[in-house]
């Protein structure tokens, strides 16, 4: 009992030690904050990439593509936890919006099948569209619909449900040119039937969604009936990579039989690796409170060495002597660890009312939307990592504690009392 009263002495006779304290602290609040707003960039990503790409892609080799492609879907919905399918035909064009030319991608699909696999229905919702609206035609030419990325038509700053101007109007006319079959060149015109929103800035800049048939005229495959690839919906993603693995042994080795996940690893395996470099350095942090424990706690054994040839003279044993210096690590390391974890988890929760009150007072936006694409600062707080970083916490600070509790358990208490 007697350890702990001391540990508990020398704590509070030595102002200097709220130094380690806060030390601690500061570095169990950075890590929890920016672990938490990382782990909410990760999901909000995975997520937005998630409602751009079905749970599993089927693709083809070869130049035309899947051919029949109503056979194949046929075949693949035969496949247990397949709940939707639906074609698409992908590729890069050069599209003239208002005399202007950009680079993008387009994507022919059926509407509804499309809607039926992934978020495009969602995506069109802030402009009031439906996926149905892309196969509606116009003027006595019927000339077909395209739907296009909210940055791609976009004219000036604003948001769809507050600044409709900021944007193409519908009914203006666009063209497209393409590839056909490898050697040729496809122009067409369309007429602008709607806008979609995904929340992912380069797919919103450089997609745009055609009906799937006169995507096939322009490149060429409308008479082999083929398409790029297929996506597929499951009934629970949990059963993905098997589905994957079964549809690739039926489908055979000139089929590739991917999850949205293989087709964005890259991307996901970086921002993974982010997340845990930045974990890695911001725990040096925790390592300089841990050097701060030691010179205090080695300067304490300095100061109270006179303290300490009494106890042992009084019958103290080596062990006791250590215990006290311990506690004095582990009590730093547990009061640091419960003020980071409060500090932490405060402003977690109030991240994005405190980003407010700095624009207000400042104009300065640490996140600005239209470089992170979020209209809000994402956070995650994932309790096991809350645990871990507490407890690496107090253990680094009894680990630091071990040189100052060897030096004082070593001191021999004859010389130190000669003198006195």
């Amino acid at each position: 009992m007697y350890k702990l009263f001391i540990s508990l002495r020398y704590l509070r006779t030595r102002k200097i030690v709220l130094f380690a304290v806060a030390g601690v602290a500061v570095g169990v609040m950075t890590l929890i904050v920016v672990l938490s707003v990382m782990n909410g960039f990760d999901r909000e990503l995975r997520s937005r990439i998630r409602g751009t790409l079905a749970h599993i892609i089927v693709l083809k080799g070869g130049m035309n593509g899947i051919g029949d492609y109503r056979q194949v879907i046929g075949q693949i919905k035969a496949f247990e936890h397949v709940a939707a399918c639906a074609p698409y035909i992908e590729g890069p064009a050069l599209i003239k919006i208002r005399g202007s030319k950009e680079f993008v991608y387009f994507k022919g699909v059926d509407p509804l099948a499309e809607a039926s696999v992934g978020d495009l229905g969602e995506f069109l919702t802030p402009f009031g569209n439906r996926p149905e609206d892309m196969l509606k035609t116009h003027g006595e030419k019927n000339t077909a619909s395209i739907i296009g990325g909210a940055e791609l038509f976009r004219t000036k700053p604003g948001e769809p449900g507050k600044n409709p101007d900021s944007f193409i109007k519908n009914g203006e006319q666009v063209v497209l040119v393409t590839i056909r079959e490898w050697d040729k060149i496809s122009v067409k015109a369309f007429i602008v039937a709607g806008k979609f929103k995904s929340g992912m800035y380069d797919f919103d800049k450089n997609y745009v969604y055609l009906p799937l048939t006169v995507a096939q005229e322009l490149v060429g495959l409308k008479d082999k009936d083929a398409v790029t690839g297929i996506s597929i919906k499951l009934d629970d993603y949990r059963y993905a990579n098997e589905v994957r693995d079964k549809l690739q042994a039926a489908l055979g080795f000139e089929y590739y039989v991917q999850t949205w996940e293989d087709a964005r690893r890259t991307f996901l395996t970086a921002v993974m690796m982010e997340r845990r470099v930045m974990a890695f350095i911001l725990f040096f942090i925790i390592v300089v409170a841990g050097f701060n424990i030691l010179a205090i706690l080695t300067m304490v054994v300095l100061e109270k060495s006179k303290d300490i040839g009494i106890l042992k003279a009084l019958g103290a044993t080596t062990q006791g002597i250590m215990s006290i210096f311990l506690l004095n690590g582990l009590l730093i390391g547990s009061l640091g660890a419960c003020i980071g974890v409060t500090a932490g988890l405060s402003l977690v929760f109030r991240i994005n009312w405190l980003e407010n009150v700095l624009y207000n007072v400042s104009g300065w936006r640490p996140f600005p939307p239209e470089i992170y694409y979020f209209s809000q600062i994402p956070t995650e707080v994932n309790p096991v990592s809350i645990v871990i970083i507490a407890g690496v916490a107090i253990f680094s600070s009894v680990v630091f504690s071990l040189y100052p509790a060897l030096r004082a358990a070593r001191l021999n208490p004859v010389e130190t009392l000669r003198y006195e």
